[in-house]
């Protein structure tokens, strides 16, 4: 994975975000979320300007790129909750699943994280969302199961899982 790297996104690549989490979001959710609730949450959460309040806020974007294009992203907010750092948003486009990319952004947060001295990272993630066994897999146990209300009458229906650094 030496020709993978990842980058801290600054508010010139929010466009990259945009663009990943459009292609990514209808092959991650369609199965899952009515056409009307992914329409209505892509716009919510990945318009320039709540991605620009996010990374003013002090959330953390970073990007895995090879060669200079985007692959994937991710969002964390440390200290989200008292030390743990929360991670928000792991998307990687569908053409490049599967080359662990993921894994490469999620060992990235573990360390970003640990060297924020945390005690863990924590994520919502979908109920019916495939990437739950991806996080099972490394370690992510299930606290919480919540049905967050987002507006439009749409919700989250999510579990929130943890893992807890040793």
């Amino acid at each position: 994975m030496s020709n993978f790297s990842i980058i801290k996104a600054d508010p010139d690549q929010i466009e990259d975000i945009i663009q990943i989490a459009y292609a990514t979001w209808p092959a991650t959710y369609s199965a899952i979320l009515s056409p009307e609730q992914l329409s209505y949450m892509l716009e919510q959460f990945y318009s320039k300007t709540h991605l620009s309040e996010r990374m003013q806020k002090g959330n953390l974007f970073y990007l895995v790129q090879q060669a200079g294009a985007s692959l994937g992203f991710m969002e964390l907010e440390p200290d989200e909750k008292p030390g743990y750092t929360k991670l928000h948003k792991l998307y990687v486009l569908p053409e490049v699943q599967g080359l662990k990319l993921g894994r490469l952004l999620l060992n990235e947060a573990i360390m970003i994280a640990q060297q924020a001295q945390q005690k863990g990272l924590f994520l919502n993630v979908n109920r019916y969302n495939k990437a739950l066994h991806f996080y099972e897999k490394l370690g992510f146990e299930c606290t919480e199961t919540v049905d967050i209300h987002i507006g439009n009458g749409f919700y989250m229906n999510d579990f929130i899982m943890q893992l807890n650094f040793k």
